[in-house]
């Protein structure tokens, strides 16, 4: 989404869910000036958060007077008197890159972490506000009453819908159309439970994957976080209690959850989950290769398209995970419960380099042998067992008969008979060369 576009979400300031009960607009008449803020947070969303602030701080208005960032510790050896980092938090970079003062406190509780003096104590007082962004880490009431004007928190979601670490993934994979960020006062002992003080909406595109969504939301987040700033005293007489009979949960994804199940995931089942772990964890299911089951991980696969034809005229009386393939075509083919196929170019199997379609093909399918994903490994001195479709499913009907009625030029069997055909329907460009060529 374009930033002209995000402008506009944020100025729509706020909108706060109707079983809220309540719609306005934040004052800007009377703007607070010379805060001083100390900013919690540690993966990309509070990156974006965090940039918001500090163009505030150096902008031509502005209502942040100085500003300080607590984030996790950086891990780094020494090479040559330099620090070579093994990890560091993008809170963390951005903070050096602008020059920052970066607080580390110890992992685990921060029960007996103190505020910092500002500056080192070079500058007299103590910090207005904290505003806290995908921290990671709860904050008890001792620190949230050290400040003056207590501590905001930034969530990208219209509380109380998705409580907790994982709002944006939970949103890709229930399909929501629209989510939004919600700027909240800290509750000392329910987490993501304090009282709203602004919401914005947020419209989902249809195949964002999440870390645009990180960029786009967080954007958003902290020009909204901006604007309740410049009138918090006011907003705050205004803050609106969250409706606990409206609440829902989100919790943390493992690398488990990265797991595609062709039991019960349909195509656009597996396309959400792709978005979802997307440049984070791939998604990887299992193949029977040479006797030994191998981790197949997707780097990259879509929807196929509904007016694409499919490359196996009677791919829907395979089980869901069979793989199809063609000379020329740009992408493996893999049928999916409920009549879907999703279209993957980018694998990489375990313990190898990446592979594009034709790499992929020539090496681990044999043309003269069905080949299926499964969903966990088995044991190789048997047959792999057959696919258990979920009790009561129905196949859907022949994809041939509604094909036939698209404008193609072609019929569907004899685009699929020939190379020939292939490339007159338009599956492969004149010239181009595969991989498996030699085996012909």
């Amino acid at each position: 989404m374009a930033v002209a576009a995000m402008c506009a979400h944020a100025r729509q300031l706020t909108r706060l869910p109707a079983k809220l009960s309540c719609r306005r607009t934040l004052s800007v008449s009377a703007p607070c000036a010379g805060l001083k803020v100390l900013f919690f947070g540690s993966d990309d969303f509070a990156d974006r958060v965090l940039r918001e602030l500090e163009g505030n701080r150096t902008g031509t208005q502005p209502c942040i007077e100085h500003l300080e960032v607590v984030c996790p510790q950086a891990n780094y050896y020494m090479k040559k008197e330099k620090k070579v980092y093994t990890y560091q938090s993008p809170v963390h970079k951005l903070a050096l890159k602008k020059g920052l003062h970066a607080h580390h406190p110890l992992p685990g509780s921060m029960s007996s972490w103190m505020i910092p003096m500002i500056d080192g104590g070079n500058i007299p007082g103590q910090f207005d506000i904290g505003i806290v962004a995908s921290f990671g880490r709860f904050l008890p009431q001792r620190i949230i009453n050290g400040f003056k004007k207590g501590m905001i928190n930034v969530h990208p979601s219209l509380l109380p819908k998705y409580r907790g670490p994982s709002p944006i993934q939970t949103t890709i994979l229930n399909g929501d159309p629209t989510s939004g960020v919600t700027i909240q006062e800290i509750h000392p002992s329910v987490i993501d439970g304090g009282k709203v003080l602004a919401q914005a909406p947020y419209p989902i595109p249809e195949t964002a994957p999440y870390g645009q969504l990180v960029d786009e939301m967080g954007t958003l987040g902290g020009k909204l976080t901006v604007k309740v700033l410049r009138d918090l005293d006011s907003i705050r007489e205004k803050s609106i209690a969250q409706d606990e009979t409206q609440v829902s949960h989100t919790r943390m994804f493992s690398r488990e959850d990265s797991i595609i199940v062709w039991e019960r995931m349909t195509a656009e089942d597996i396309f959400r989950l792709h978005r979802t772990f997307y440049q984070k964890e791939p998604l990887h299911t299992c193949m029977r290769i040479k006797n030994k089951v191998k981790w197949v991980q997707f780097l990259e696969l879509s929807i196929a398209p509904e007016k694409t034809p499919p490359l196996n005229e009677h791919f829907l009386d395979f089980p869901p995970g069979s793989v199809f393939h063609a000379k020329k075509v740009p992408y493996v083919e893999i049928a999916c419960l409920g009549g879907g196929r999703i279209h993957a170019t980018r694998f990489r199997v375990s313990g190898k380099a990446e592979r594009d379609p034709f790499q992929f093909i020539a090496g681990y399918v044999k043309p003269w042998k069905d080949k299926r994903m499964i969903t966990r490994p088995i044991n190789t001195k048997h047959l792999t067992p057959p696919f258990v479709y979920p009790e009561g499913y129905v196949k859907p009907s022949s994809y041939t008969d509604s094909y036939k009625n698209t404008d193609r030029k072609l019929e569907y069997c004899a685009a699929m008979a020939t190379k020939k055909l292939m490339h007159d329907a338009g599956y492969g460009l004149a010239g181009e060369s595969s991989a498996d060529d030699d085996d012909d």
